[in-house]
């Protein structure tokens, strides 16, 4: 099946992009105009990179007038039933899977054996735009099961140039991809080779303008296929021997083993597309920078790798947006919808909180501090003393601050927090003005949209209203979000977009009712993208969020509950008042981070104090669901230093060690460090891992 790179300057003509793919999609909706949004479906994954993909992607449907419908999907088993739904005719509509004529799975498909999970009807086309990594080889080696020329491909995935690197990989797959099964082939071979010389040299002429070249330099046959779709070599291919056989299955599960990382955002891959098509504009440049910011502020890739990226979205920044001169003020603007560079602070939602608890709920600070002690808020109130910020000061919401503390802020912290140990404070970023209504940092909007992700429905969480910091019940306090409540949040608009989205789907109230929460929270974070009194409404929600991640951390860290095993450390909650919280692999995945961040300095002493080397800090969260009665568990391997990214070897451990343990799990979600284990399996698992993890 093609892969398509990103499109640049080094891009060869013969070379397949984004914009084919593309095109190939418009015009097979021009040819069937008539099946409506019945014939592109889109399946999105329901984490942030999903999100922020397929509204980059409806917006270039919408201004192509191309009728789509998006499907948010939660798990495996429920992109199998989506699909059967909508692939397999019934009784009702046998025309219904005729009428499917385009799949695109972002966020989602990576790691699956796409021909073989998605047989698709004769004239139905997938495109698969994942940022899991690694690939299930098939995808990208394996030859389209059924076209029968290079213009008839039905299977298209979007690659991001590093596909290009896997050569030994491919050289392994086809090797054993083409062996042949029987044992006798290799005393046929004997006697067809000298029969076949003179036949293939008659051949070879008329076979040489069905050839073309690959990107290695030699010929490969078009035109006809195997039997079983692939396309094999022109001769049998002789049976490996032993050692050779041996040395590709190494090979491959190698590659396999390596542990999962990530590679290019979707939306960043949607981006790419929109800007060949002159379509690039804010709003979608916006949600690639939330993209990558949520990739590097949630640890899946590393700080050079981030900069690398921010440096080509910044060109493009320059490129649609028109920055002042220096020293002059920017007149009000109502409609100002610019994006700005910027230097973030690796505090938590500073901006929109106080100071200090967005110290205190930082990870780089609780690194460093200790903050789960009362000794390490100690030392962050001495370092906001030494500074010259009182308690007091401090504690008053930013945007209420004097101005010249806050103006001074990142000169004094340059001075002073290298002193505790705080290097690292700054790293390059891009905010967005949204007239008068409101300016967002990416890392906030990040914050936003993932708590309404995780928390906008199905959970409880109280928050604060402002002034309720002691306030009482006449001053403030806190009150249970929730997203139908009045206070900014324009819920006619939102219930309006609610019932046309019902009509588009054709569901009906009592379906949309029934759907999960997860799919609830993915169009309520769909809607506030571009509703900004949402995404307003948001921030207390995710200051809430870490609220619960300081409190179940600290209680952790206090009760020393955390088990230093012989590769990894392992934690596991069953009661407490957010358990019900982490039952989310999300919010779960940012605890395990968390712990990561709170323990790496410890580590890092210890292993100093012994002589060795820095090393990785794998660590296992398990949580307990009570409605189900398993165990959710997590596995995150943390780099030694930060901003450095190590890849996960959990996936693969994870599958084995339940295979072993004869645990009953649940392997669903498409991140395959994140399982579900019954309760009464959860200690033979575990110590399963310890075997496999070594």
């Amino acid at each position: 099946m093609p892969v398509l790179v990103p499109p640049g300057p080094d891009t060869r003509p013969s070379d397949l992009s984004y914009l084919d793919a593309y095109n190939s999609i418009v015009s097979r909706v021009r040819r069937r105009g008539g099946s409506g949004s019945n014939g592109l479906v889109i399946f999105a994954g329901v984490d942030l990179d999903g999100l922020l993909g397929a509204r980059i992607l409806a917006s270039l449907f919408r201004q192509d007038d191309i009728p789509y419908r998006l499907i948010p999907i939660g798990g495996l088993s429920e992109l199998r039933a989506k699909r059967d739904e909508l692939l397999q005719p019934d009784a009702e509509n046998e025309s219904r899977a005729d009428e499917i004529h385009t799949l695109v799975l972002l966020s989602l498909g990576s790691l699956l054996d796409i021909p073989d999970e998605f047989p698709l009807p004769p004239s139905c086309h997938l495109h698969v735009i994942d940022a899991h990594r690694p690939w299930n080889l098939t995808n990208l080696f394996g030859a389209d099961l059924t076209y029968d020329n290079e213009t008839d491909r039905r299977y298209w995935v979007w690659g991001d140039g590093d596909e290009a690197k896997l050569g030994r990989e491919k050289q392994s797959w086809e090797a054993l991809e083409f062996e042949p099964q029987d044992s006798a082939s290799n005393d046929e071979d004997e006697d067809e080779d000298e029969d076949d010389e003179e036949a293939d040299e008659g051949e070879a002429d008329e076979d040489d303008e069905d050839d073309e070249e690959d990107e290695n330099g030699e010929r490969r046959p078009r035109g006809k296929r195997k039997q079983n779709g692939s396309a094999g070599p022109s001769k049998r291919p002789r049976r490996l021997n032993e050692h050779a056989h041996a040395a590709h299955v190494d090979q491959i599960q190698r590659y396999y083993a390596a542990g999962t990382s990530y590679g290019l955002s979707v939306a960043q891959t949607v981006y790419h597309l929109a800007a060949v098509l002159e379509r690039a504009d804010n709003d979608v440049l916006w949600l690639a920078i939330l993209a990558l910011t949520h990739q590097y502020t949630a640890a899946r890739i590393d700080l050079e790798t981030y900069e690398e990226h921010h440096a080509i979205l910044l060109d493009e920044v320059a490129r649609l947006n028109v920055e002042p001169e220096p020293g002059a003020k920017a007149a009000p603007d109502p409609d100002d919808r610019k994006v700005a560079r910027s230097e973030e602070m690796r505090f938590m939602l500073f901006r929109h909180w106080n100071l200090y608890d967005a110290m205190l709920h930082s990870g780089y600070v609780a690194s460093h501090m200790g903050i789960w002690k009362e000794k390490g808020r100690k030392r962050l109130q001495g370092l906001l003393a030494k500074m010259g910020y009182s308690l007091q000061q401090s504690q008053q919401p930013y945007a209420h601050m004097d101005m010249t503390l806050r103006r001074d802020l990142p000169d004094k912290l340059d001075s002073i927090a290298p002193e505790y140990g705080i290097t690292e404070l700054f790293y390059p970023s891009f905010t967005r003005a949204f007239g008068f209504q409101l300016s967002l940092s990416a890392a906030d909007a990040v914050e936003g949209l993932c708590a309404l992700l995780e928390a906008a429905k199905g959970v409880k969480l109280e928050v604060e209203v402002e002034g309720g910091r002691g306030g009482g019940e006449w001053f403030g306090g806190t009150r249970t979000w929730s997203i139908d409540a009045r206070d900014g949040v324009n819920t006619d608009k939102s219930r309006d977009r609610e019932r046309e989205r019902e009509q588009e789907n054709g569901d009906t109230q009592v379906q949309r009712k029934e759907q999960a929460w997860h799919v609830a929270n993915f169009w309520v974070a769909y809607d506030a993208c571009d509703d900004v009194a949402l995404l307003r409404k948001s921030l207390p929600l995710a200051m809430a969020l870490h609220r619960s991640i300081i409190r179940q951390g600290s209680s952790i860290l206090d009760k020393a509950i955390i088990r230093p095993l012989r590769h990894f450390r392992f934690a596991a909650i069953s009661e407490g008042p957010d358990v019900r919280l982490f039952a989310h692999p999300a919010t779960l995945g940012r605890l395990a981070l968390w712990l990561v961040d709170a323990y790496r300095d410890r580590w890092a002493e210890k292993d100093a104090r012994d002589g060795k080397p820095p090393k990785s800090l794998p660590f296992v969260v398990a949580c307990l669901n009570q409605d189900t009665d398993r165990f959710l568990v997590v596995g995150v391997t943390g780099a030694p230093e930060f901003g450095d990214v190590r890849k996960n070897k959990f996936g693969l451990a994870f599958q084995e060690a339940a295979d072993e343990s004869g645990a009953t799990y649940t392997l669903d979600m498409f991140d395959t460090s994140i399982v579900e284990v019954e309760n009464d399996h959860l200690t033979r698992f575990v110590e399963s891992i310890q075997i496999r993890a070594a």
